[in-house]
């Protein structure tokens, strides 16, 4: 488990304004290694994990969007049934509350990446291992 500063911003709904931000942001070489897109009509909360994150918020402000920080739990966890459930029963035993969640399988592992938004991300960290 470690943390991850996740960026939030708000983005217009509209066809060509993802492949737009992508775009800019592999110009200069930014890896998003995760990221949210909802189903929202109008303007969606898009929210990624991105490195270097300093050049991905440069590239945000640059496209004129305000953004938000926050530091997000990230978890690698193996490929397979039951792994997410123990993660988030500890997290409930702590008395930890997730807030929202999304997951992508790492390319060329049988491992998961999971990004969580959690009530105290730096205690998550500590005694989630």
């Amino acid at each position: 488990m470690s943390l991850a500063t996740q960026l939030t911003f708000q983005m217009k709904n509209e066809r060509g304004a993802l492949a737009t931000l992508c775009s800019e942001l592999a110009k200069v070489a930014v890896n998003i290694t995760g990221i949210q897109v909802p189903d929202e009509p109008g303007r969606a909360s898009i929210r990624i994990v991105a490195t270097p994150v300093d050049t991905a918020k440069k590239i945000l402000e640059k496209m004129g969007y305000q953004y938000r920080e926050e530091a997000v739990l990230t978890a690698h966890l193996p490929d397979r049934p039951g792994a997410l459930g123990k993660l988030t029963r500890k997290l409930t035993e702590k008395g930890i509350d997730i807030l929202y969640c999304y997951a992508t399988i790492e390319r060329g592992t049988d491992r998961a990446m999971v990004v969580m938004g959690v009530s105290d991300p730096r205690a998550a960290s500590e005694f989630v291992k």
